[in-house]
């Protein structure tokens, strides 16, 4: 499943430092990303807006399943760090085609560590899919379905197309 190998690359690349707020906004873009570039999202997640962000339950499924095989889920304070089971096997199994790679590695690179996790959280939150959602369903509490493709409109609305 793509969302296991999604984690997997996001957990092994960033070696562990990365809280499950920031894995979780992390497959959220790459699925933005992919749908804002190519018309289709990388993942089969139905993405909502819950808790002021976007969410789906299918990731601490997921989460679950790969603790103690995988990776393991530490809480420190308020935040729940994600780590790999072994450093040896990072990066290992994974095989991406090289533009996917392209898109992971700009995540990562441009919303890793803990110093970024309030821009990261700005600029999702800044997405058209959350500000579409959040201009008529205020309320944090209900779950409520993001259009992923509002983001491609507005790309192609910028672009004139």
């Amino acid at each position: 499943m793509l969302v296991d190998q999604l984690i997997k690359y996001f957990v092994y690349e960033t070696k562990g430092y990365i809280t499950k707020t920031q894995l979780v906004k992390f497959i959220y873009l790459a699925d933005l990303y992919a749908v804002k570039w190519t018309g289709k999202q990388l993942t089969d997640l139905d993405w909502c807006y819950y808790h002021y962000g976007p969410w789906n339950e299918e990731i601490d499924t997921v989460l679950s399943r790969m603790e103690g095989v995988d990776i393991f889920q530490e809480q420190i304070n308020e935040a729940t760090l994600i780590r790999p089971l072994s450093l040896e096997k990072i990066g290992k199994d994974l095989d991406f085609p090289m533009g996917l790679r392209l898109i992971l590695n700009n995540i990562k690179r441009e919303w890793a560590g803990s110093k970024k996790i309030q821009p990261l959280l700005d600029y999702v939150y800044s997405t058209a899919p959350m500000t579409e959602v959040k201009k008529d369903n205020p309320d944090p509490e209900a779950k409520v379905r993001l259009d992923l493709k509002k983001e491609r409109e507005k790309l192609l609305c910028e672009l004139g197309v």
